[in-house]
């Protein structure tokens, strides 16, 4: 191995991770106190350890200590011939991530299984296509700021920090690669309210999204930032916002009795011998299967669903795992289905149905009458009025309005009835999972 160079300038382009000269995938790394990049050639698996990389666009050099918004992957030289060497098992890593998590989480089982396959994940992102995000909620000194903790000391780059700003999210996502890093939000009450933030976050869940701004400081030109990965958020209630609830496993914490508390340890040289070192390993791993990827599962899932848990299922595919994150995801997609079953839509869905004449029709202030009076929308009764409902049959059921003039009484008035698809019905009774009931 060639020694590292101190890189105290700022010449070339600096870059987090991914691939350059179309075979070497690098990642942003502190070698004996320098920057650098560790590099795997995935044609040839040759790996090796760069002060930087001649491109026929210039040079690209790693990233310095002060430039890293997150604990920085450091290493020794002999800690990188030992890489070289070694190959790293992912159902080894899977256990020892589930030995920190059990450490600092007093949780179930199922919840544990959750945790540990996300930290995983976070260093996936160049394998995978979607995924959902953590949201731990609970009251203060419920554990849910330990919880995210984890995931800062142990995830792929991690940007934590309470209500960051879209600018911050901005910058630490960067222009240049999708998933550069994971992103940690406590104390995030106040999502809704940021219009911006829930851009971002409702796009970052999938690969390939793109958000434009404009770069006003320099030349004006357009830039686009990749919003892919992974994001935790703790907080004391769930976001509003039904777009981005959709995207957001919920982990519910109450106080416990937790083996230790990572940010105040009782057993510092646990922490020292478990965290640091499994880091490192798990970067160790990524750069050393960069190229061969992981085998993506058929779940089995549809729709959202598979969205949010199918790659989550495929880092447990194969090891002696995969049984208990099946269960987790069985267990995950119940509660969500029952969730949508039992919203306003759903609700307004399973009274509407049975209530169709043989042309899939209704009358709308019949259907409206019996909405107000009904005891299963008694909570949900200071959200409806006609606009209310009528945007729910236009827009959520893809319902037609058409009005009609009827004869009551010897008196002629109009009335609007909605009526309805077939196949959209079929769709619809799946979701709201009214055969189930």
């Amino acid at each position: 191995m060639s020694e590292v160079k101190d890189q105290s300038s700022n010449k070339g382009k600096s870059k987090v991770k991914g691939l350059v000269n179309k075979t070497q995938y690098v990642e942003s790394v502190i070698v004996d106190s320098k920057p650098a990049f560790l590099m795997t050639d995935i044609s040839t698996g040759e790996k090796s350890v760069l002060d930087k990389v001649l491109t026929p666009n210039g040079i690209v050099r790693p990233l310095k200590r002060e430039e890293m918004g997150y604990i920085p992957f450091e290493f020794t030289s002999a800690e990188i011939e030992e890489w070289k060497s070694v190959v790293f098992d992912r159902e080894q890593l899977l256990d020892d991530i589930l030995e920190v998590v059990q450490q600092y989480l007093d949780v179930s089982f199922q919840e544990q299984i959750l945790f540990t396959g996300d930290i995983l994940l976070t260093y996936c992102l160049d394998w995978t296509s979607t995924t959902h995000f953590l949201f731990f909620v609970g009251d203060r000194g419920s554990g849910k700021t330990n919880a995210t903790r984890i995931v800062s000391e142990l995830g792929y780059r991690c940007m934590s920090t309470a209500q960051m700003s879209p600018a911050n999210i901005y910058n630490f996502l960067s222009t240049d690669e999708e998933g550069c890093g994971t992103i940690c939000e406590d104390e995030a009450d106040d999502i809704d309210n940021n219009t911006e933030k829930l851009r971002i976050y409702k796009s970052s869940y999938a690969k390939g999204q793109k958000i434009p701004k404009m770069d006003m400081y320099g030349k004006k030109v357009q830039l686009y930032y990749n919003t892919y990965c992974m994001v935790f958020f703790s907080g004391e209630g769930l976001p509003k916002n039904q777009a981005l609830r959709e995207r957001i496993v919920a982990v519910y914490m109450i106080k416990g009795n937790p083996k230790d508390n990572i940010k105040r340890p009782k057993d510092l040289k646990w922490k020292e011998e478990h965290i640091a070192p499994l880091r490192k390993k798990l970067l160790m791993w990524k750069l050393q299967n960069i190229g061969k990827k992981f085998s993506t599962i058929d779940s089995g899932l549809t729709g959202r669903d598979q969205e949010l848990f199918e790659d989550f299922l495929s880092v447990f595919a194969g090891t002696k795992h995969e049984s208990d994150a099946r269960d987790v995801v069985n267990h995950y997609v119940n509660k969500r289905q029952q969730a949508i079953a039992d919203s306003l839509e759903g609700i307004i869905f399973r009274i509407l149905e049975p209530l169709l004449d043989e042309n899939r029709k209704i009358e709308f202030q019949r259907l409206y009458d019996i909405l107000t009076t009904s005891d299963e929308l008694s909570e949900y009764q200071y959200k409806i009025n006609r606009n209310v409902v009528s945007k729910i049959l236009l827009e959520k059921f893809q319902a037609v309005n058409k009005p009609i003039i009827k004869t009551v009484n010897g008196i002629r008035k109009q009335t609007t009835y909605y009526r309805f698809d077939e196949r959209i019905l079929k769709v619809l009774s799946e979701k709201y999972r009214i055969n189930d009931l």
